[in-house]
């Protein structure tokens, strides 16, 4: 099962699940909650609640369910704005784009001064909007996601929604309709999913927004994505990277050419005995994952997830003062590691968590059978499910696909290569079995990136990317060692940042700035390039002003 690719609401969130999305960490557990609710009406921008103490706001939005046939109906489409900076009509709107999972949570971030999105609003004098991707949260055209209803989540309806919304909204700190596109400067700003979403609304549909900022934007679509650990690899100590690549030989060895009883010791010993031989060997790659949760301002190593597994695998314990060498503690100390991290640290509560009563227990292993095709994952239709099914929608359909799987035999690999392509896209079928995704009427992932251009970039006009040195999505982005002609090079017109040590969407968060001086720079260099900008559209359109200075 596959999870979003998201910038998530929460550093929890963040931490992938069998099959690791985009998600990176956003909400702050010490702001307080704006009021959500459900409006009432008819009308195209419904009327928000606004709380003029904390210049907040919230509304619905009627979105069009298909772009191609706009006589289908609409959908309330929620979104949330703060004001705090804007300096009154004409000025910049910063808009924003969550992706694949519920705008929940931003409505606290992206709001407050904890996100780059508003350090662009406090320099410019502008305000931030946040709009809900169609069918999470709030926004979705149906309750019940069956593969005919999801026939209306592609990436087309989801770039069209961002110029529809921004073209057709009122806002309701200004109602004097000086803050349409073509009266003041719309700026695009998106980490992962939507990071993609800034450049390909660039380079597809131009005219709307004055500017484009991605982060982290995974533009080219890749279906056997092995290169997601390469980062990873990168970034590893020399020991931990030894160790962990002995570790998974050995299990590929054993899975394929041991005993059934060796096969059952093995997986005893990991607690995963009643697992499938892939569905095992898919349960460990959950260590190498969860170097996506980490940023600069989660702390020391010991606190960082990833290093915390990487402690275990070589037997660092809690207080332990002996540090192995970079040749590692070998295979069976290294082996001992890993079960007992699964043990103690991934496994108990985890698949619990997830709130279905088939994986009640703090043992309970359901979550990781990704073979079975009874599992309540592949079942649970609601809008809040707690797979993601809609993102394993658009990887199956569009399709995005981005499988995460072990490297080529002649590359070390830090998990199984018994989890292939075929591993992961046998699972679109289970949770579409009606069928109806694009996979299964011939498309591929070369569909995706004819359209969209991938890692090319032309014909684009005020774009900025930034990505992270070592974020495991950066093989999917414009910084890719794999693209033709190598990593895009920054220039004036297409600046490129990349932030040495950084991970996914590090560049977003006020806490890595403050503990990173390169996160600082580059995100007030990126600020600087946004600012002159939006001060170019004023001065090609003297005559609309740029509210109170």
């Amino acid at each position: 099962m596959r999870f979003g690719l998201l910038l998530s609401a929460s550093l929890a969130s963040a931490t992938f699940r069998r099959g690791n999305g985009i998600i990176a960490p956003d909400g702050d557990d010490d702001e307080d909650d704006l009021e959500l609710a459900t409006l009432t009406g008819g009308s195209l921008h419904r009327k928000p609640k606004t709380d003029n103490q904390t210049t907040t706001g919230w509304g619905t939005f009627e979105q069009l369910i298909d772009h191609a046939n706009p006589g289908l109906g609409t959908f309330s489409q929620r979104y949330w704005y703060g004001t705090e900076h804007w300096r009154g009509p004409g000025s910049p709107i910063f808009m924003m784009n969550p992706g694949e999972q519920s705008a929940e949570g931003f409505n606290k971030s992206f709001v407050g001064d904890q996100r780059l999105p508003m350090l662009f609003a406090k320099e410019t004098g502008g305000a931030v909007v946040i709009m809900e991707h169609r069918y999470w949260g709030g926004s979705s055209p149906y309750e019940n996601l069956t593969a005919e209803n999801l026939q209306y989540l592609t990436l087309q309806n989801s770039l069209l929604d961002n110029t529809y919304f921004a073209q057709n909204l009122v806002p309701p700190f200004d109602p004097s309709g000086r803050s349409s596109p073509d009266k003041a400067p719309w700026i695009f700003s998106g980490g992962s999913y939507p990071g993609a979403l800034a450049g390909w609304l660039a380079a597809l549909e131009p005219g709307t927004f004055w500017a484009y900022h991605g982060t982290s934007g995974v533009v080219e679509a890749v279906g056997d994505f092995w290169q997601y650990f390469t980062p990873v690899l990168e970034a590893t100590p020399e020991n931990c990277t030894a160790d962990v690549t002995a570790v998974i030989d050995h299990i590929d060895h054993l899975l394929l050419h041991g005993s059934e009883t060796d096969k059952e010791s093995l997986k005893k010993k990991f607690k995963l005995q009643e697992l499938e031989d892939a569905d095992f060997a898919a349960a460990l790659e959950n260590g190498p994952w969860s170097w996506q949760s980490g940023q600069y301002y989660t702390g020391t190593e010991r606190q960082n997830p990833y290093y915390q597994f990487c402690d275990y695998v070589e037997n660092a314990w809690p207080n332990s003062t002996e540090v192995p060498g970079p040749e590692g503690v070998g295979l069976h100390k290294a082996l001992d590691g890993y079960a007992r991290w699964v043990k103690e640290l991934l496994l108990p509560g985890y698949c619990e968590s997830y709130g279905y009563d088939d994986w009640k227990g703090e043992y309970n292993t359901g979550c990781f059978a990704n073979s079975n095709a009874s599992s309540i994952a592949y079942h649970d239709l609601s809008v809040d499910n707690y797979v993601n099914r809609q993102w394993n929608w658009l990887l199956c359909n569009e399709p995005f696909k981005f499988w995460q799987d072990g490297a080529p035999e002649n590359r070390p690999s830090l998990v199984s290569r018994l989890v292939d392509v075929d591993y992961w896209e046998a699972q679109c079928a289970l949770f579409f079995p009606e069928g109806g995704y694009g996979i299964a009427k011939g498309k591929t992932v070369e569909d995706v990136n004819s359209w969209t251009g991938g890692w090319s970039v032309e014909n684009t006009t005020r774009l900025l990317y930034a990505n992270g040195q070592f974020d495991p999505w950066r093989d999917a982005t414009v910084s890719s060692k794999d693209r033709p002609g190598g990593p895009l090079e920054s220039t004036p017109e297409l600046p490129v940042f990349v932030l040495p040590g950084g991970t996914h969407c590090s560049d977003y968060y006020k806490k890595n700035w403050e503990v990173n001086v390169d996160a600082r720079r580059i995100a007030y260099e990126e600020t600087a390039i946004i600012k002159l900008w939006t001060d170019q559209f004023y001065l090609e359109n003297p005559h609309h002003g740029k509210g109170k200075w």
